[in-house]
């Protein structure tokens, strides 16, 4: 059983920290918002002040976090991770961030003696809670080999890509891939409901089609019943397509798909929608074609 201090208690940390927790670990918490710590303490985890202390107590720290700024702040900051490593502990983010923060944080980690594991995680609120996520990791193959039984606690399956900075290149990938087919999704539906197609008829041809999803049915599902409670919040998405662009421009890859769904979302959080679920890109969509919600409705 390992000594774990898990920094970041939002919709996807707290499940994973809970999950270690369940399978035996010993587990210290921290989170800028202390309050999200209590459902965890009432399940046995003690309660950090700081991400140094968590270090300071623990031979693996991870963390699951919001973006970049937030990262850099908990693992670089004046009490963060860094600053208590000792040689020897074990390093792990979940957190969606940039390729060339992901190479830093791993080079800062190894300048004490410690390694580092990138590992950004797809599934949702739902494979949190399971603790069925696909992980996507990279750093040495020897810490993945390692910490795989830690991470089996959080997900189904882990892949290895590679040294750091690629696992997050990966989710940046999956999350364009995500961001597309949201968009062809929303605007299919729209178009249906202005012919006099139910969005319920689209999607049990598409379901039947050689081009079916377990994601169209998942988002499409809540795109049908208006059902978007946050899994993953547009505001979210909108970060990981800015990073992705960033990345792609620094590659000189153009990108005009995720170019015109960036552009998509950001209308989406000017309405207003942001904190919720990426299915909600549906009403940005609607309002783009003039619909209200009266129609949506009839």
């Amino acid at each position: 059983m390992a000594r774990i201090g898990f920094a970041g208690l939002g919709i996807m940390g707290s499940r994973m920290a809970s999950n270690l927790l369940a399978k035996g670990h010993s587990v210290m918490v921290w989170n800028r918002s202390a309050r999200a710590c209590d459902p965890l303490r009432s399940k046995g985890a003690a309660v950090g002040s700081s991400p140094a202390q968590l270090a300071g107590a623990a031979d693996v720290v991870m963390s699951c976090l919001a973006d970049p700024a937030a990262v850099r702040e908990v693992w670089l900051g004046e009490k963060g991770f860094v600053s208590a490593l000792r040689p020897g502990m074990r390093c792990v983010d979940f957190s969606t961030i940039s390729p060339g923060l992901a190479r830093e944080l791993s080079q800062m980690c190894r300048a004490r003696g410690a390694e580092f594991l990138e590992a950004p995680v797809t599934g949702s609120k739902l494979g949190a809670q399971e603790g069925t996520l696909l992980l996507m990791t990279s750093g040495r193959r020897s810490v993945h080999d390692e910490l795989e039984p830690l991470l089996a606690c959080i997900g189904k399956r882990s892949i290895y890509l590679g040294e750091a900075g690629a696992a997050t290149t990966m989710k940046l990938i999956g999350n364009s891939i995500i961001s597309a087919m949201l968009e062809s999704l929303a605007e299919g539906f729209t178009l249906g409901r202005k012919a006099g197609l139910t969005p319920e008829q689209i999607l049990e041809v598409v379901q039947a089609s050689g081009f079916a999803s377990p994601y169209w049915a998942f988002k499409g599902g809540a795109m049908i019943r208006r059902d978007f409670e946050t899994h993953f919040s547009i505001d979210l998405l909108h970060k990981d397509q800015v990073l992705a662009l960033a990345e792609a421009a620094a590659l000189r890859v153009p990108m005009p798909a995720l170019a015109a769904t960036h552009q998509v979302c950001s209308s989406a959080r000017a309405q207003g929608f942001g904190g919720e679920d990426i299915a909600a890109v549906i009403k940005a969509v609607e309002a783009l074609a003039g619909m209200t919600d009266a129609a949506v409705h009839r």
